[in-house]
């Protein structure tokens, strides 16, 4: 039985079409953006690897301070924010390693060229969740608003947007340094969605007969 070549995620983060049969495509002929998808993903996942080792360092302390009998407060807000930050950053690498649950049985009955067809399907309806999100954070965040009004107190005080001054329970800190991971989860999320594309679209030319 012939083996088939072993597939490298870290080249080519999101050339799987189904289980079993991924896209070969040497490094050096890949669309610019796959090659930028794949050194996004590593940042990522030493971030989302910090993140964890984050919330797990939190869980100790605040167990051990809470049995000397000297609670530390504040470790229970950073651990759930850090672990916001980790399920957004582990999403958007998700989706460059295309690890997200899906249903293949239809993709798995169909021929190679239609599975990648199917998939730039599916890259489409992603990146137009990626857009509506984008444009909902926008009017939410209003940086041109913010930047008009000056100060995030005038800000406040023209719009009724408490965004920039929500202030965390117990960490003294605005909870909008926190909340900034959301755009960053879109910016992330489209350069791999779009990378998947653009890699799809090259081999699709490359079987053209």
């Amino acid at each position: 039985m012939e083996k088939r070549p072993e597939h490298r995620a870290e080249a080519l983060p999101m050339f799987v079409l189904a289980e079993g049969e991924p896209d070969e495509v040497p490094p050096a002929r890949a669309p610019w953006l796959v090659r930028l998808s794949a050194g996004v993903a590593r940042v990522e996942a030493w971030a989302a690897g910090l993140a964890v080792l984050g919330i797990f360092v939190l869980l100790l302390v605040n167990v051990a301070s809470r049995t000397l009998g000297r609670p530390l407060i504040w470790t229970d807000e950073l651990a759930v924010n850090l672990m916001a930050w980790a399920a957004f950053i582990g999403a958007s690498l998700g989706l460059a390693h295309h690890q997200h649950i899906a249903v293949t049985l239809v993709p798995d009955m169909l021929p190679a060229r239609a599975r990648r067809l199917v998939a730039l399907v599916v890259d489409g309806v992603l990146m137009a969740f990626l857009v509506v999100l984008a444009v909902l954070l926008w009017r939410w965040l209003d940086p041109v608003g913010l930047l008009m009004a000056g100060s995030a107190d005038a800000f406040s005080a023209t719009t009724f947007n408490f965004v920039y001054q929500e202030p965390t329970v117990t960490l003294g800190v605005r909870k909008i340094w926190f909340w900034l991971i959301l755009p960053v989860f879109c910016v992330t999320g489209a350069v791999h969605v779009a990378a998947a594309a653009a890699g799809r679209l090259a081999t699709l030319k490359e079987d053209r007969p």
